[in-house]
């Protein structure tokens, strides 16, 4: 079933049309990577192996783009109801339960923390235009995040807590030039302004896929990226960008109507091509 879907999904993928020239690159990418996957899968892969999915995710780790990593890897996951379905309950977390900042650590162990989760996010230099070009704020009219550029529009006054990696690189910094044998708790008396970011640190700690790995507020950053993510949750399936900030979608394409309720293909979504 699995590679029946991925099979069909290529035609899919072919009637994704956009303006964008960004995405077109990105879709000529896919495309090309999945006919890859499925040559592999043909000629050179055997189901029967141990872990054989776990092994598919290996190959394509290694010799697919993050685009086709993300499209195979949820074919394995979306056909599969009984296996999936008990799941969907584990997806909300306690976030209380992990919010409160333990204060009796030391400084060393959070420096630790930072070097082993955040390796990439402590080589980018903030003192450069390009890596601190843009800010996050709040419309008045939507309440919606919204994106500005820091150096040719007012308002950064107003910037909202979600660089995340130029605050773990400030706090990184301090932690450089502190003593090891501080408390945390120490620590933050003299430098309330990084409480939030100092939480965050010991939450990335426990759960790696909790934070962001990249900088939100570079020259380099694609919002179009984190708008397909959040859209592809609520039933999205094409997307036609229309800049990189703004896009069309259509959602549920393809899907049955009512009158055909009683009688079809549990896949209809890997083989839309309207």
């Amino acid at each position: 079933m699995f590679i029946d879907c991925v099979k069909k999904s290529l035609k899919n993928i072919t009637s994704w049309n956009t303006d964008s020239e960004y995405q077109q690159k990105k879709i000529s990418s896919l495309l090309k990577d999945v006919e890859k996957f499925l040559n592999f899968i043909d000629k050179d892969f055997n189901f029967k192996s141990e872990y054989p999915f776990n092994k598919i995710y290996q190959w394509l780790e290694d010799n697919t783009c993050e685009e086709c990593i993300e499209y195979i890897v949820s074919i394995m996951m979306e056909p599969y109801n009984d296996i999936i379905n008990p799941l969907v309950k584990e997806m909300s977390s306690d976030e209380e339960k992990y919010f409160n900042i333990p204060t009796h650590r030391k400084v060393e162990e959070l420096r630790n923390i930072i070097e082993a989760k955040y390796p990439n996010i402590l080589d980018i230099n903030f003192e450069e235009k390009e890596n601190n070009k843009n800010f996050w704020f709040i419309s008045k009219n939507k309440e919606e995040p919204r994106l500005a550029d820091r150096f040719e529009e007012h308002g950064s006054e107003l910037e909202q807590p979600l660089a995340i990696a130029r605050d773990i690189k400030k706090l990184y910094d301090k932690l450089l030039v502190s003593k090891n044998s501080l408390t945390i708790a120490e620590f933050l008396t003299s430098n309330s302004e990084l409480r939030h970011v100092v939480r965050r640190a010991f939450i990335v700690e426990k759960f790696p896929y909790s934070e962001i790995q990249d900088n939100t507020i570079g020259k380099d950053l694609m919002p179009i990226d984190m708008l397909r993510l959040k859209l592809s949750f609520f039933g999205a399936l094409k997307f036609d960008p229309r800049s990189d900030k703004w896009l069309r979608i259509c959602m549920f394409q393809g899907a049955p109507l009512p009158n055909e309720l009683k009688s079809y293909d549990e896949q209809w979504v890997y083989k839309t091509n309207i």
